[in-house]
């Protein structure tokens, strides 16, 4: 979980900085903050119909990786679109670096360079490194958590694109199932299978990370798949899959 979360802050730190002067987000004409995304407007990044493609309503830096090779890349797109949806107001503008703020400082001709600070002598007496804490154990099942306004918000976006994209066809087995949440930008690494249901596939989307404790638990029907959100605890020793829920 820890490796994700650095991932994801590098990944989307390197977008901010690369798009932030062509991709930054903007208001609409009146000033008021853009209106919520529906979930349509987060589609999969396979070419959708046009009627279900509406014009999303401001541009977002992480947009530019939406064609990324690299899936998590892609997952960071759809991930910041749903956000932008769902956070009151959007999502922040990424910070602007003034001129003076962005280059070092020149010396003017003539000055005198500036003086070198002394060198500090180098401790060597190091306290030892504190022993490893023993790894926690779990006695039984994790009960799900309760979700934020946010994360009910994003699980809503999310598990209604996974339904429309299933579009009544129901998936044959688990690896049909997989494939198809692949494609809408989940990356494989966060798709967890689950026990069939009555004969029909079971998975569990992982979007733990950065903080949230959002699941995604996708089961297939013989109308497509139905889409519940719910809280799994944002720890690394508790696995999706060994979460239990609430009935």
């Amino acid at each position: 979980m820890r490796t994700r979360n650095r991932l994801a802050k590098i990944v989307l730190a390197a977008a901010l900085g690369s798009m932030a002067l062509t991709a930054c987000g903007t208001a609409d004409a009146t000033g008021k903050p853009p209106a919520k995304v529906p979930a349509e407007a987060v589609g999969a990044s396979a070419k959708p119909k046009p009627a279900a493609t509406p014009t999303p309503t401001r541009s977002l830096p992480s947009d530019g990786l939406a064609e990324h090779p690299d899936p998590f890349a892609r997952f960071l797109a759809l991930h910041s679109r749903v956000l932008d949806g769902c956070v009151p107001g959007g999502l922040p503008e990424p910070p602007s670096l003034e001129p003076e703020e962005s280059l070092p400082p020149q010396n003017q001709p003539g000055q005198p360079m500036p003086e070198e600070p002394e060198e500090l002598p180098f401790p060597t007496d190091f306290p030892p490194p504190p022993a490893p804490e023993p790894a926690p154990t779990k006695s039984g099942p994790v009960e799900e958590v309760p979700l934020t306004d946010v994360e009910k918000c994003a699980g809503d976006a999310h598990a209604e694109r996974v339904r429309t994209a299933f579009d009544d066809a129901a998936p044959a087995d688990y690896p049909a199932l997989q494939k198809k949440l692949t494609s809408l930008d989940y990356p494989p690494s966060f798709i967890n299978r689950m026990p069939d249901q009555g004969g029909s596939p079971r998975a569990r989307i992982d979007l733990r990370f950065m903080g949230s404790s959002l699941v995604l638990d996708v089961t297939g029907t013989d109308r497509g798949v139905t889409a519940e959100p719910f809280g799994a605890p944002e720890t690394e020793d508790v696995r999706v899959t060994e979460v239990k829920r609430k009935p």
